[in-house]
């Protein structure tokens, strides 16, 4: 088993070796500038609602996804995410949230979440090996995106679940 496969086999997780990690980024002094968007990568003016308690974390991902032309809304929590899709002008295409988050999980926030916005998708990721296995326990999040990514995988799997048809909470895991 490498280190892209969970013990469960559930969750699909993506690193891209090659490329620069925006978590790791933070570990120096100095600020790395990187090009977040390519030419050839996808991207999209849909609406992505970002959840991520980390503020280094949530300000560089934003950064990342508006270059490449998605609109962003972003809280720090999912109590502070619920206020913002209530409130959001435009309907919320996906949900990118961490599994760990301050109050209540990813998952439980996925799951009211996808009760609100049925339509939406949502991809979850976190650093933790054992939630990203643990995620393939649920339909809302068979997909998870693991951290740290880089820009061209951040950009690659949000194109990816967006594409996607929303999962439907009714079907069985």
């Amino acid at each position: 088993m490498n280190s892209n496969e969970t013990a469960a086999g559930a969750a699909q997780m993506d690193r891209d070796e090659n490329a620069t990690d925006i978590a790791s980024v933070a570990a120096g002094d100095a600020i790395i500038r990187v090009p977040f968007s390519e030419e050839g990568q996808a991207g999209g003016a849909e609406t992505i609602l970002l959840v991520e308690d980390e503020e280094f974390v949530r300000k560089v991902t934003s950064e990342v996804l508006e270059s490449a032309g998605y609109r962003l809304v972003s809280a720090r929590c999912a109590a502070e995410a619920l206020e913002a899709q209530r409130t959001c002008p435009e309907p919320v295409d996906l949900l990118l949230a961490d599994l760990v988050l301050p109050g209540t999980s990813g998952h439980q926030l996925a799951h009211e979440f996808a009760g609100l916005c049925p339509h939406a998708r949502i991809l979850l990721m976190s650093g933790y090996a054992e939630q990203l296995a643990l995620s393939g326990l649920s339909a809302h999040s068979r997909d998870c995106l693991a951290k740290p990514f880089s820009t061209r995988t951040l950009l690659r799997r949000v194109r990816q679940a967006l594409d996607k048809y929303p999962v439907d909470l009714r079907a069985p895991a």
